[in-house]
């Protein structure tokens, strides 16, 4: 079991449609000392995987995009995570304004072409991480999820509903390699974030 439980531990892997829930299994097993074949994971009642049992107090999130998949595994803590591989959007703008705030639409518009698109894919992960993290699916509105324009990227602003307030939630962008763009949020104190790599 992890010394530590107040870091929320994160992977980083290729993804195979075939595989992959097999390599989630055997990662979460391995983390929390347990048997793959005993690991019990549940659905909620919107579909979101779970454990269950006497690991229900651990919380896991998946995001897979672009051929990779990103893993997080917190206790007592639910969390999300997205991660995305960025691909052209011809009606980006168009798009952000259905989906997003006019703040967020204004600041896209604003931005040079060359940043645009890397802006609103950071902005998508990180409005569907906090999703993930509240147990909500997207058609709770991601409009709702207001972020605002930092020198460091997105940061939480102004949230609406059972989400509110945005300043009881963290976001945090995770360095990962070119292209790849994904973000960890939950709604709790500050906490460490270990990100490992592993090649499949």
């Amino acid at each position: 079991m992890f010394s530590s439980r107040t870091t929320i531990h994160c992977w980083l892997t290729p993804w195979s449609a075939a595989s992959g829930w097999v390599w989630v299994r055997a990662t979460l097993a391995v983390a929390l000392e347990v048997d793959p074949a005993v690991l019990l994971i549940v659905r909620d009642a919107r579909g979101k995987p779970q454990l269950g049992g006497a690991l229900n107090d651990w919380h896991f999130s998946l995001s897979h995009s672009g051929g990779w998949a990103l893993l997080v595994l917190a206790h007592a803590q639910a969390v999300g995570v997205d991660l995305e591989s960025p691909r052209p959007r011809p009606r980006l703008l168009a798009l952000a304004q259905r989906h997003f705030t006019a703040a967020e639409t204004d600041i896209l518009h604003s931005l040079p072409e060359a940043e645009r698109l890397q802006a609103f894919y950071a902005l998508w992960t990180a409005k569907e991480a906090v999703l993930k993290a509240a147990g909500v699916g997207i058609s709770y509105g991601l409009a709702r999820v207001g972020m605002a324009w930092r020198a460091s990227g997105w940061d939480v602003h102004r949230f609406a509903g059972a989400l509110a307030p945005a300043a009881a939630w963290q976001l945090h962008r995770l360095a990962l390699p070119a292209p790849l763009i994904g973000h960890i949020a939950w709604c709790g104190p500050e906490r460490l974030i270990r990100l490992m790599e592993t090649a499949d």
